[in-house]
């Protein structure tokens, strides 16, 4: 790892941050409590909302610790890697089985004892939309500069070069 003026880079930062852990407490409060209590169409929708929030910003946390990942890279990694597996969850059956099988695995583990099922419809691809909404807290949590120096405005070149 590089060091810079003495300190070492911040490699990660955008999930240990308020609205991921919020999403995250979200997901474990509606899946421990709410779903078995009220199992309706808002409880089946709020941890799909919640996961499409904070699992791009896990995987680039987790790029960024294990592998010292630059941000942009670590980032839209992680919206790709999101998109895939929740599509594949959503719209592939042997997917899904697949997923059911490991959640039944690793739940009780985490202190979830209960039956895990996936009700599965079109309108749970619309939290696909909080992916980019993900990357976009992500990027402002770790300042990434999207635009490549020689593509940004003059006034922005100057101001990141002094």
């Amino acid at each position: 790892m590089r060091v810079v003026g003495g300190k070492r880079p911040r490699r990660a930062g955008e999930f240990f941050a308020p609205a991921p852990l919020a999403a995250l407490a979200l997901m474990f409060v509606n899946d421990v409590w709410l779903k078995p209590a009220f199992h309706n169409a808002v409880t089946g929708k709020l941890s799909d909302i919640a996961l499409c929030f904070f699992m791009p910003l896990f995987v680039s946390e987790l790029l960024g610790i294990l592998f010292a990942a630059r941000p942009r890279v670590r980032l839209l990694v992680g919206a790709a890697v999101t998109t895939g597996l929740y599509t594949a969850q959503e719209i592939i059956p042997p997917f899904t089985r697949f997923a059911l099988g490991l959640l039944r695995e690793i739940g009780p583990r985490l202190g979830i004892h209960r039956h895990f099922q996936l009700t599965s419809d079109w309108t749970d691809l619309f939290c696909l939309l909080l992916i980019p909404v993900a990357v976009a807290y992500g990027s402002r949590k770790l300042a990434v500069e999207w635009m490549p120096p020689t593509v940004r405005p003059a006034r922005q070149r100057a101001s990141a070069s002094t």
